[in-house]
């Protein structure tokens, strides 16, 4: 691959837009959004997945995350070697690392309690990888996969979801095996056919269309389009710490700001952060700005490069070059 990844163009900004909100959306929905036709459309998401430009995912929603697992957001230090490294992005429950200008920030799951999230980062240490700093999670509000380009108006946006299938009503509850089975049977194509998923399942189609529908529904399981930062422009990245009076509050408002892509209240001295991005680091002060006056920043880290993103191992230009099962 070339150093430097290829710019997308306008129709592949406004495919993966469309992907970012509904990625099951039949071709020929995208296709009328965006003003192209389904041949077209499938063309260039075609060569943005092959050049590793943009993947779909399937991934729990913050809701999940605060009802299943255990997050541990770990900072690494800097002088870690390649292969350590390496390893630290083979590890499954690994599930993102940043490269950034205190070190490497991890972010490192677990589902049977905190026991386990302390055995898996004296694992991390056990490799090599010195830990500077470890907070526990106590809220996700945000995480990368709510975060969408601005590219498709208002009313394209409304226009796919108009079109997605209805539940027809409150959403029955899901057990969570069923919600890791589905994740688990998704991970290679999130817009994987009912009749495969079923199959893959082991179940009935219908059963399988119920099992999704519930999952969404419930907000346990997201549907989404990643895609490599630098080649939409976003060549920066910051990851803000700070402090208030109202926590739940502060860390809501992250989650609504436009360049936010991973926010959360930890249990330590500076319990919010955020993880923001941008086309430029002097962007940075306004962000701050719009979180509000009753935070105090108490941090802030440069975001020096994207290594590993939701279970996707990252080149330098952002792009996927190998996928990682999250499994934890």
């Amino acid at each position: 691959m070339d150093a430097a990844a290829r710019p997308l163009d306008e129709i592949d900004l406004a495919i993966v837009h469309a992907l970012q909100v509904d990625a099951r959306a039949p071709w020929t929905r995208v296709a009328a959004v965006v003003g192209i036709d389904a041949a077209t459309a499938v063309r260039h998401w075609n060569s943005l997945r092959e050049e590793g430009l943009a993947w779909l995912t399937a991934w729990p929603t913050p809701q999940r995350w605060s009802s299943t697992t255990d997050l541990g957001v770990v900072l690494l230090d800097a002088r870690l070697g390649a292969d350590a490294l390496a390893e630290v992005i083979r590890r499954p429950w690994v599930l993102s690392v940043d490269e950034t200008s205190a070190g490497y920030l991890a972010l490192v799951a677990a589902s049977a309690g905190l026991a386990q999230l302390g055995e898996r980062v004296r694992a991390l240490a056990a490799l090599g990888a010195e830990v500077l700093r470890m907070d526990v999670a106590a809220e996700i509000v945000a995480e990368d996969s709510t975060w969408r380009l601005s590219v498709l108006s208002a009313a394209q946006q409304r226009m796919l979801r108009e079109g997605a299938p209805r539940s027809g009503g409150a959403a029955r509850p899901i057990r969570g095996d069923a919600v890791s089975d589905l994740a688990a049977a998704l991970d290679e194509d999130p817009r994987m056919p009912a009749a495969t998923l079923a199959q893959r399942m082991g179940v009935s189609e219908a059963t399988a269309r119920r099992a999704l529908e519930r999952a969404t529904g419930a907000g346990l399981l997201r549907f989404g389009c990643d895609l490599a930062m630098p080649a939409a422009g976003f060549r920066r990245g910051a990851v803000l710490w700070g402090r208030g009076a109202d926590p739940e509050g502060a860390a809501a408002r992250a989650a609504r700001l436009p360049e936010a892509h991973r926010a959360g209240i930890l249990v330590g001295p500076s319990p919010l952060f955020v993880c923001v991005r941008a086309r430029s680091l002097t962007a940075v002060p306004a962000i701050e700005r719009s979180w509000g006056a009753d935070v105090e920043i108490v941090d802030r880290w440069a975001v020096l490069r994207g290594i590993k993103r939701n279970g996707h191992a990252l080149d330098e230009a952002g792009r996927s070059i190998a996928r990682v099962a999250p499994s934890w």
